[in-house]
């Protein structure tokens, strides 16, 4: 498995806009073929913080999710909308529960 972590800071005017993106995100990555699990997160206690929590079955699943038109959108926006770049870490699995 091929997972992502992505810290997102938005911009305060862009804070709703970014929510209803990331809910759009992972909508669109549900049905996607390869990927397991999707999630997008507010950090408590941290106004304008988000992360996504992504699984996907190997990184060509992954590779797949990157071409869409969806994110392809959204990483357009993040230009405008975010304080600074996302924030990725890149991990492969070394144990879990079982997904899905």
């Amino acid at each position: 498995m091929y997972g992502l972590i992505v810290e997102l800071a938005a911009k305060p005017a862009f804070d709703g806009d970014l929510e209803a993106l990331l809910c759009d995100l992972v909508a669109a990555a549900g049905p996607e073929e390869g990927t397991l699990f999707y999630a997008a997160h507010r950090l408590a206690g941290q106004d304008n913080a988000f992360v996504l929590y992504e699984l996907y079955r190997d990184r060509a699943a992954w590779d797949a999710h990157v071409g869409s038109e969806v994110l392809q959108q959204a990483l357009r926006r993040f230009e405008d909308w975010l304080v600074v770049p996302p924030k990725i870490t890149y991990c492969e699995a070394v144990a879990t529960t079982p997904v899905g």
